[in-house]
């Protein structure tokens, strides 16, 4: 497949001599952003989103993106939309610019509609104030990109492509659109060459293929209680996950001055996100509404999925998997947060092995990204698919791993680890 490069096709858009309006129902991102931003307006549906995520391969956009959009709304707001990769809501689009106009519509066909109907009422409009090619962007002051170079040498330390944008953008801010454009293709040029973005972007996809299971056909069942057990610093964290994965809660520890414990750093650990204003105090409330603590195993009943986390005793994981089998309702996944134990002897614990997987979250749990999900000889494809979903709601990167001593990380560190080296 042949034809002119993106950034000649969006000249073309922007060069128009008629009234070019985007309508954008679902998501424009990258590329699609950047077609976006050559229209002379910009309509989307409520539902939509948009982002230029490219920082996140190591990249920075390179169709225009890096020069259009501080012309739009600003070299300061796009540093932040731009360096942060992540995608943003139409009413916050529209709130700082990138959207002209926001319709509620039901399908795709209503938003084309709209933006026909938008583009009818534009005919009387000078396209070159629409143009934005035309002029440069506009800075708070002198001082402020070298604020947020500093800024992302922090929040992205080591990354290339978040200071190559930041050089694109004050090119927008001191030359006209032809010369900026060169200093984006310039700079894109050396990450593209380089070895970081061929780096991340192995990371991105080899992230995405661990979801992905050859031959798995079932479906997930419904996820939206959890059950974890053991109030530690484990059970904790992943009750944290699941409480922000929007799901309703039972923190269970049967000795009682562990559960307050429990509940008390998780409640800590909230109140510095409200500190650093990572979150509001209102979202912190609604997030410990979600969680229940108890000290019966009957309060587990209803979960969907229950989550041991007690430490490292074949014997009482045995145990508390026993009770389990009594107490939680048919079709229920229990899952086990062992790091090395075998799966299938907690399985044998219960007249359901089919039942049991293993679900190892890296501490602090509510930090740490990775998930291994752990199949038994005898776990049903149900469960594994149920498993990987719970992993895909915490927004963990999760691999699907065989049922040996160590799983994968604990087996890698064994052989490149600290304790290798030692022996070394």
């Amino acid at each position: 497949m042949s034809g002119p490069p993106l950034p000649m096709v969006i000249d073309a858009l922007e060069a128009s001599d008629k009234p070019v309006v985007a309508a954008i129902d679902g998501v424009a991102l990258g590329g699609g952003c950047e077609v976006a931003l050559g229209c002379h307006w910009r309509l989307a549906s409520a539902r939509s989103q948009v982002g230029l995520p490219e920082v996140n391969l190591g990249l920075l956009p390179g169709a225009g993106g890096t020069q259009r959009l501080p012309r739009l709304i600003g070299a300061d707001p796009s540093v932040d939309f731009m360096c942060r990769g992540a995608p943003v809501k139409a009413a916050q689009a529209a709130k700082v610019g990138i959207f002209d106009e926001v319709v509620e519509a039901g399908d795709n066909a209503m938003v084309v509609q709209a933006a026909v109907n938008f583009a009818a009422r534009q005919l009387n409009v000078d396209l070159a104030t629409r143009r934005l090619c035309n002029g440069r962007a506009r800075t708070t002051n002198a001082d402020a990109l070298a604020a947020k170079r500093k800024e992302y040498q922090k929040l992205r330390a080591g990354e290339a492509a978040p200071q190559a944008i930041i050089t694109c953008i004050e090119a927008a801010t001191k030359q006209d659109f032809r010369d900026g454009m060169n200093v984006e293709g310039m700079e894109f040029g050396k990450l593209f060459r380089g070895s970081q973005s061929k780096a991340m972007q192995y990371m991105f996809f080899a992230e995405r293929q661990c979801f992905k299971i050859p031959g798995l056909e079932s479906k997930p069942k419904p996820l939206n209680s959890a059950g974890i057990i053991g109030a530690g610093l484990m059970g904790g964290g992943i009750a944290m996950c699941c409480a922000e994965a929007g799901m309703k809660v039972v923190l269970l520890d049967v000795d009682q001055k562990n559960l307050e414990r429990g509940m008390s750093v998780i409640k800590r650990n909230y109140a510095r996100s409200v500190e650093r204003k990572s979150k509001s105090q209102e979202q912190v409330d609604k997030l410990l509404a979600n969680i229940t603590a108890a000290t019966s195993y009957d309060a587990l009943s209803q979960c969907d999925i229950v989550v041991e986390a007690v430490f490292e005793n074949m014997d009482l994981k045995k145990k508390i998997f026993a009770t389990l089998d009594q107490v939680c309702k048919p079709g229920s996944v229990l899952a086990s947060n062992t790091s090395y134990l075998n799966i299938d002897e907690i399985a044998g614990a219960t007249k359901r092995p089919q039942d049991v997987i293993g679900c190892h979250f890296f501490s602090p749990a509510n930090v740490m990204r990775l998930l291994e999900n752990v199949r038994g000889p005898r776990t049903s494809p149900d469960t594994i698919a149920t498993a990987m979903a719970f992993g895909s709601k915490l927004k963990k990167v999760t691999c699907l791993v065989g049922n040996c001593s160590g799983f994968i990380a604990n087996r890698v560190m064994g052989v490149s680890g600290f304790g290798f080296l030692l022996h070394k």
